[in-house]
């Protein structure tokens, strides 16, 4: 049984070089065939014609430079521009948060 596994280790790296084929081209080799290159933009795929129509950069830059309180500025001006005007205060009205009867 020890002859059997002895020639079996002897034969098993004769197999793996047989199965290797022939030699990869060599990368230092400036004669080594090698495929064409296809350029494909990464910007392909990306949608068009998101902006409706290009502003001034100037108009655009003095417009933000209005809001000196940076976000929260504009923030504000959003949350105006998207509100209806507030219809005038009846005495219906429920009483503000801050007065509850509960006592703690």
């Amino acid at each position: 049984m020890t002859f059997r596994i002895l020639f079996c280790m002897l034969l098993l790296p004769l197999g793996s070089v047989h199965a290797q084929g022939a030699p990869a081209p060599q990368a230092a080799n400036p004669a080594a065939p090698v495929s064409a290159v296809s350029y494909r933009s990464v910007f392909a795929d990306l949608p068009t014609g998101v902006e409706a129509g290009r502003e001034d950069w100037k108009k655009a830059n003095a417009d933000v430079g209005r809001f000196t309180r940076g976000h929260v500025d504009i923030l504000k001006s959003e949350q105006q521009q998207a509100a209806p005007a507030a219809p005038a205060a009846t005495p219906d009205t429920a009483p503000p948060a801050a007065a509850h009867p509960h006592t703690h």
